[in-house]
């Protein structure tokens, strides 16, 4: 049955992998947007463990940064290292509670723009600050919103009782 279940998650994760090519690189061009596979991977994370999510994260990084031709290794080392937080944090007693996930939702959401943004101006790209103010302001949001969407569907309880 265990097994069973992990195969749900890798074709739901699959799913919003697909979700995330296609369909929220769109709606960036009105400042709203998603980010499908790090709320999947913090989800697989709380319900899982610590080493199946490391294992989907950067499954699913690696297969984003080949779909969407970016800088191939950046994607699966920040959704590891999400899923590798998120994991030490339920080691070192945090509570699953709806607030919990908010908050860890929200951090990993700001550290992995703050990353992304570091690791792509070493590279020699410029940054923008005007778009990366708005993505620190709203992002978080939106994927706060997906949380509503993402963990009933992976079975995450809002509680801590089973």
């Amino acid at each position: 049955m265990k097994i069973f279940s992990k195969a749900i998650d890798f074709f739901i994760l699959i799913f919003f992998l697909i979700l995330q090519v296609v369909f929220a690189q769109q709606l960036k061009l009105y400042y709203i947007n998603f980010d499908f596979i790090l709320v999947a991977i913090i989800a697989i994370t709380f319900k899982n463990s610590l080493t199946v999510g490391m294992v989907y994260g950067f499954f699913a990084g690696l297969v984003f940064d080949l779909l969407s031709s970016s800088i191939v290794g950046i994607s699966p080392l920040i959704f590891a290292l999400d899923a590798f937080i998120i994991g030490k944090l339920l080691e070192s007693g945090l509570k699953l509670r709806l607030v919990s996930y908010v908050l860890a939702v929200f951090m990993l959401t700001e550290i992995n723009i703050i990353i992304i943004n570091i690791i792509y101006y070493l590279f020699g790209y410029n940054i923008d600050f005007a778009p990366l103010g708005i993505d620190l302001l709203l992002k978080p949001l939106f994927n706060i919103i997906l949380i509503f969407i993402i963990f009933p569907l992976m079975r995450v309880k809002f509680s801590g009782e089973e």
